[in-house]
């Protein structure tokens, strides 16, 4: 005669099988998150790089050449006869994180304020036209990805579109593209 059931070991090996494959699946999700808020984080990142850009371009054109370019933390300065504008740079809440801080002062009172948060591992400058670019200003921005060095953008001219040599050995040809430069004319 032939029972009807299972058998405490057919049980439990199937609640075995199955807590191995709720496990795989929670480590899946688990990564797929992880990934997700990378991709936001970095998406954000982006869009704050081209709001700081679009800015950017707009005072120029609107105001002009800046009165002066780094000057400590301040990269530049516009002076009106009603306003400062100052784009500064502050650190981030993390190491290797930079923030691009434009500010608006009026009568000596801050009116506006907003906040650039630069992917992590940033380097950022502004460059005045010199000689055959008179006239232009532009704003590199190199973000290095993990295990690499910032390079020293000093070494970089932004209107020559080109790597120096002499950072040709320390840049990796496939991150070139992490290397954005705006030029604007004023």
């Amino acid at each position: 005669m032939k029972k009807l059931g299972f058998t405490l070991i057919e049980l439990v090996t199937v609640m075995a099988i199955l807590a191995v494959v709720m496990g795989v699946s929670v480590a899946i999700l688990m990564q797929a998150l992880d990934w997700q808020r990378n991709y936001d984080e970095y998406s954000e990142q982006m869009r704050s790089v081209d709001r700081l850009i679009g800015t950017f371009r707009e005072d120029v054109r609107t105001l002009g050449k800046p009165e002066n370019l780094s000057d400590g933390d301040t990269l530049l300065r516009w002076k009106t006869d009603t306003k400062t504008i100052d784009y500064t740079i502050l650190p981030g809440e993390f190491p290797n994180q930079l923030n691009v801080v434009r500010s608006v002062l009026r009568e000596g009172q801050m009116d506006e304020y907003e906040i650039y948060r630069l992917p992590d591992r940033s380097a950022l400058r502004f460059v005045a036209g010199q000689d055959n670019d008179a006239g232009l200003i532009a704003l590199s921005l190199w973000t290095s990805p993990l295990g690499t060095e910032l390079p020293n953008l000093d070494d970089l001219n932004p209107f020559d579109r080109t790597i120096p040599k002499s950072l040709e050995q320390k840049i990796d040809p496939k991150y070139a593209g992490n290397w954005r430069t705006i030029v604007t004319r004023y």
